[in-house]
């Protein structure tokens, strides 16, 4: 029996009324207009009134308001205030209830409603507004009240009614798009379908009496069917799934291939089924690669078995196994070389080979380049290869210096020193000490060549203040070389003066130029000490040509008597 027949047990007969919601709109305005008419008469009534009693009252108040109810016949008593408030509460209770009806028929006129039994239902709602209305027409405003609430009443029936069915219509045509979904599996669980399609049927009959509660019971039950039948579809693509999986881990490719074809039938969609059976074609060799990896990896074969798993993972790169080997594998190969580079650094560090160690943390570093502690060790390493850096420079330098005497090698070294700690003090006193001596042997080495020159120049006298300067600079230690002693002895030799007898004829003036120099003098035979050199000889007469000659004297040779007379006349 549909829902709505409960409120109509009893029915009323009413005349039929084709209703005009335009009609109905210029009524009511009319309404409204009467209503305002008759307000503002009573209103201007009022007004008139209130005016007469002041004019009256204006000399004598209290006297005159006496007199004047007195001559109408009015007392307090007779005043009927009491009925007119009670006509105008009810008045106002009906026009609200009124207001409200008309707002609620208003929106559910709006509603879809395409069922018969919600149309007569509607009709039926329209009827007892319009007596409403003819209530309040007749100024019977306690009745009308009571209508328009039981318009209101019928108002939100309506529309729950109208909410039920929108819901029922929309679960039966939810449930006829999910069974065309889940037809081409109902051999997976028939009498759920069976049930559900029965279940449906009798919800669509009860949907066209109106009995929206029995329909939606029905087909929530035959909603309920068809998710055993989904659960049934899930659980054999679900078990297909999981037996594809567990043959592909096996290496039984061609059991893992029937297995997703299953899952194929009923899900030809099924992405991981379409991938699965891809990676069932190389699962024998995938399985084969693994195993011997495995093995590779127990005994310690680390590259062997990585260079499988990567085989492996390339043939399927959905394998988690072979995914899994080598993120093993690596980790292993980084923790033996990290531990080999640790073990090697901290062997070269105890051993003071720095370098070694230096490289060999760094190399542990960059396979965990987040060790803080290898960062230390790296800068304590720099620290102590720095010190014992300093160290064996400075042993070096003195080397180069008290036992080689190579002063430039030693300059070098405390030059590298200065550069690598220039607060150094032993770098600051070698480079002064090492500088000293050196600038020492240039000052030697260039006055023995300004000597060697000098001497080849004859200049013997320059040679030998050359030579005592390179002997002021020479350091104590250096000991004179051959050619050094041969200049020094020749520089000895032509240091000594020679005698040389000179002849002239007390008439002429005899001067010499030269290392050793005499002025002009008349002389007849004269022996002069000269020291070695190139000499000029000039002798000058007056009334006579000049002589000059050329006169060499060297050491340890004999010098023959020289004649200077002036016997040419000018």
């Amino acid at each position: 029996m549909p829902d709505t027949e409960d409120s109509y047990q009893n029915p009323r007969k009413h005349k039929v009324i084709h209703w005009n919601p335009e009609d109905e709109e210029a009524a009511e305005r009319a309404r409204a207009s009467r209503r305002k008419l008759i307000t503002l008469g009573a209103v201007a009534g009022g007004v008139v009134i209130v005016l007469v009693f002041v004019a009256a009252l204006w000399k004598n108040p209290d006297q005159d308001a006496k007199a004047l109810t007195d001559r109408l016949g009015i007392t307090e008593e007779s005043v009927p205030e009491r009925d007119f408030r009670e006509a105008f509460a009810s008045r106002s209770k009906a026009d609200l209830e009124q207001d409200s009806a008309k707002s609620g028929l208003e929106k559910i006129r709006q509603m879809r409603v395409n069922h018969h039994v919600l149309t007569t239902r509607l009709l039926g709602v329209e009827r007892e507004f319009l007596q409403g209305e003819d209530l309040m027409k007749r100024q019977a405003y306690d009745r009308a009240f009571d209508a328009f609430q039981g318009v209101n009443a019928q108002i939100e029936e309506f529309s729950s009614l109208v909410e039920a069915m929108l819901a029922t219509q929309e679960m039966y045509d939810n449930f006829l798009a999910r069974v065309d979904e889940l037809k081409s599996s109902k051999h997976l669980n028939p009498e759920a379908y069976e049930a559900a399609f029965e279940a449906a049927s009798a919800g669509k009959q009860f949907l066209t009496e109106g009995s929206f509660n029995a329909s939606e019971s029905k087909l929530t039950e035959a909603t309920d069917k068809l998710q055993e039948l989904s659960d049934s579809i899930t659980a054999y693509i679900r078990e297909n799934a999981a037996l594809g999986h567990r043959y592909i881990a096996q290496g039984q490719g061609a059991k893992a291939i029937d297995a997703f074809t299953k899952l194929l039938s009923i899900d030809p969609q099924n992405e991981d089924a379409i991938i699965q059976i891809e990676r069932a074609k190389t699962a024998d060799e995938v399985f084969a690669l693994i195993n011997t990896a495995e093995t590779h990896e127990r005994g310690l074969e680390f590259e062997d078995a990585l260079a499988d798993y990567q085989t492996a993972f390339e043939k399927d790169n959905k394998s988690a196994k072979a995914q899994n080997g080598i993120s093993r594998v690596r980790r292993k190969i980084e923790n033996r070389d990290f531990n080999k580079y640790l073990a090697i650094a901290q062997n070269a560090e105890n051993e003071r080979r720095y370098d070694e160690a230096i490289e060999h943390f760094q190399l542990a570093l960059t396979i965990f380049p987040d060790r803080k502690d290898l960062s230390d060790s790296i800068a304590k390493a720099r620290r102590d290869k720095h010190q014992s850096d300093i160290a064996r420079l400075i042993t070096q330098a003195y080397a180069l210096e008290t036992d080689e005497r190579n002063w430039e090698g030693a300059r070098e070294i405390y030059q590298q020193l200065h550069d690598m700690e220039p607060n150094l003090q032993e770098a600051k006193d070698g480079l002064l000490r090492t500088g000293k001596v050196i600038r020492s042997l240039l000052r030697y080495e260039k006055y023995l060549e300004m000597a060697e020159i000098e001497a080849q120049r004859l200049q013997y006298q320059l040679a030998r203040q050359s030579f005592d300067k390179a002997m002021k600079s020479k350091p104590d230690y250096l000991a004179l070389s051959e050619d050094t002693k041969r200049l020094q002895q020749h520089l000895i030799t032509q240091s000594r003066p020679v005698s040389v007898l000179f002849i002239s004829d007390m008439s002429t003036w005899v001067s010499v130029q030269g290392p050793t120099a005499k002025k002009p003098t008349k002389l007849k035979e004269t022996t002069i000490n000269l020291l070695p050199g190139d000499y000029r000889v000039v002798g000058r007469k007056k009334g006579y040509q000049d002589v000059t000659l050329r006169l060499q004297i060297r050491g340890g040779v004999a010098q023959s008597p020289l004649t200077v007379i002036c016997d040419e006349k000018s």
